[in-house]
């Protein structure tokens, strides 16, 4: 196995102040890098090998496309989803399995009660329980199985690394991001490759640039339906709405983007905390010039919320490791 994730390989990349003096810090990992693919910042050791867990969904849905699975645009984008669970995302995941002649009870990803608030409060007013379309993964997890049907594998095993949707989806991870040497299971249950945050960043530059028509159709769905990527006013949604940035979070503190232009920036918290890890990655792409100006201090006006509580004002995030414009 190669070495994971260290102490050695962190740089201090969030910092938590009280009336001025630090409370907590955030060691972790960053990088972007420039469309030729050159590392024009890093901040620790991007070739420390990390899980990217959910960020690396847009190709596993590229290796569901290959290995035949027939997804509507909102489909597409809802297998690259980590989402909240609305009765949108619930219905999106159930038309991708009936295409395939199936239904909920195939999936083999969790039951869980929707992250989001409003949803779940109607769920349980309704007497609903909590169920495998609202955990996060389903559009994932619909998509491998919409593949195994078209491709006619059996979808007893979908999960299974020898599946043959699995091998697709680890054929595709592999051709954007690089060789993989490692694979564990992910909380889903689904395959879980471990890969350095290079490779990552790596991957999500080539995913932006890429002509190949898988790809561009998870990067076209992902734009025309951002609120499927996680939620209405979600981090991940508000910044494909407002740039056609793809930006997609991981568990336990990491988040990759890919621009346009096909800059990219991957980030790895070694505590596995997201706080801050939004504006960060944004600041990042916006000290090399890779993120406008105007778009920059709107999205880090809406991630950065008003303090509750008038004792929340004595409270501060900074983002270490360099001076980052608007800091």
């Amino acid at each position: 196995m190669d070495p994971s994730l260290e102490f050695s390989d962190c740089a201090e990349l969030v910092r938590i102040t009280r009336n001025g003096m630090v409370e907590s810090r955030h060691l972790g990992v960053a990088v972007v890098l420039d469309p030729s693919g050159q590392a024009v910042a890093e901040l620790g050791n991007p070739q420390a090998r990390i899980f990217p867990r959910s960020a690396l969904k847009p190709f596993q849905a590229i290796g569901s496309l290959r290995a035949g699975a027939k997804l509507s645009p909102q489909g597409t984008a809802l297998a690259c989803a980590s989402h909240l669970g609305t009765f949108r995302h619930q219905r999106i995941a159930g038309e991708t399995l009936e295409t395939a002649g199936l239904d909920a009870a195939d999936l083999q990803c969790p039951s869980a009660w929707p992250g989001d608030g409003a949803t779940r409060t109607s769920m349980i007013l309704n007497r609903q329980h909590a169920n495998r379309l609202a955990f996060n993964c389903s559009g994932k997890h619909a998509a491998f199985l919409n593949a195994a049907v078209l491709a006619g594998a059996p979808t007893s095993s979908y999960l299974s690394p020898e599946h043959p949707v699995q091998r697709a989806a680890l054929a595709a991870m592999e051709e954007f991001c690089g060789p993989i040497s490692f694979v564990g299971v992910d909380g889903c249950g689904a395959p879980a490759p471990q890969m350095s945050l290079l490779s990552l960043a790596r991957g999500f530059r080539q995913l932006v640039l890429s002509r190949d028509v898988h790809a561009q159709q998870v990067v076209h769905s992902i734009r025309e339906n951002p609120w499927a990527i996680r939620g209405e006013g979600s981090a991940n949604t508000l910044v494909v709405e407002r740039t056609g940035i793809i930006a997609k979070l991981g568990a336990e503190g990491v988040l990759a983007m890919g621009t346009p232009a096909g800059y990219s920036v991957a980030l790895k918290m070694l505590d596995g905390s997201p706080r801050g890890t939004d504006v960060l990655a944004l600041d990042l792409l916006a000290s090399v010039g890779a993120l406008g100006e105007l778009d920059h201090r709107w999205l880090r006006h809406v991630l950065t919320p008003e303090p509750p509580a008038p004792g929340a004002r004595a409270a501060g995030l900074e983002l270490a490791g360099r001076d980052f414009p608007g800091c």
